[in-house]
């Protein structure tokens, strides 16, 4: 009984300081079976103390800042940065969702990349700020502390006056039959509107979207052009993605530096 609590305890200490654990990866480092090692994280999904998904289990998200998660699970978020980096285009206006995700592509572009990049996040537009010859727009509205992002009627009504080239939209939830879903109405609203004014879209999904939930649909898979996605993604999510949408470009990016 006591090794079984060490274990467990040892499983809690690596979900809390890498945020994310394979149950294979796990059974090999506590020299165990990989049906003890599912156990555990159900039971300890039970107790409250991570959340198990496909594959293995992830951190709890209590509610953060903006800061808080834009400093969470940076390698990882990176190499999705560079995925969704060769979707932009010399001379396109990309439209850049607010987002952590995309916080971190912003610090990976270089100035030129783009004509013109448009924001509602002003974390993003500070982050690209010393460009000259990217032109660099800020959406107005309400600032929404938690979300990092301005959203709102009049933001959506500038949005909806925008012809871009590129749109990044950003995701709370993405199921392969269903789509793309966001946790907040408004938000809902905006990415729906981006997605529609643009040309072409991109989408970049850590693998523990695949396993939430978030009430409100704003688009189809059919909507996006680019998909990109973590290389250890659920293989199940990306053989259902194929067959439905064969056309959608999936691309997976490197694995995250450890």
């Amino acid at each position: 009984m006591q090794l079984a609590e060490e274990r467990r305890q040892a499983i809690v200490d690596a979900v809390a300081r890498e945020g994310r654990v394979l149950a294979a990866e796990l059974a090999v480092r506590l020299a165990t079976s990989e049906d003890t090692i599912r156990r555990d994280l159900r039971d300890l999904d039970a107790a409250g103390l991570l959340r198990r998904v496909h594959g293995g289990a992830i951190r709890l998200r209590p509610a953060a800042s903006f800061d808080e998660r834009a400093g969470a699970d940076l390698p990882r978020k990176t190499q999705l940065a560079y995925g969704l980096r060769a979707c932009i285009r010399a001379g396109d206006t990309v439209l850049i969702d607010a987002g952590s995700t995309h916080l971190a592509l912003a610090r990976t572009l270089e100035d030129g990349c783009a004509a013109a990049i448009i924001t509602n996040s002003p974390q993003i537009a500070l982050a690209l700020g010393a460009f000259e010859r990217t032109r660099i727009i800020l959406l107005g509205g309400t600032y929404h502390p938690a979300a990092g992002a301005v959203i709102g009627a009049s933001t959506l009504a500038e949005v909806g006056r925008l012809r871009p080239d590129l749109a990044l939209v950003g995701v709370c939830a993405i199921d392969p039959a269903r789509g793309l879903a966001a946790s907040h109405p408004e938000e809902a609203a905006l990415k729906g509107a981006m997605l529609a004014a643009s040309a072409r879209r991109a989408v970049a999904v850590l693998n523990e979207r695949f396993d939430d939930s978030a009430p409100f649909l704003f688009g189809g898979l059919d909507e996006i052009d680019h998909l990109v996605l973590e290389a250890d993604a659920p293989s199940t999510a990306i053989d259902s993605l194929r067959e439905r949408h064969p056309a959608l470009d999936i691309k997976l990016t490197d694995k995250a530096p450890a």
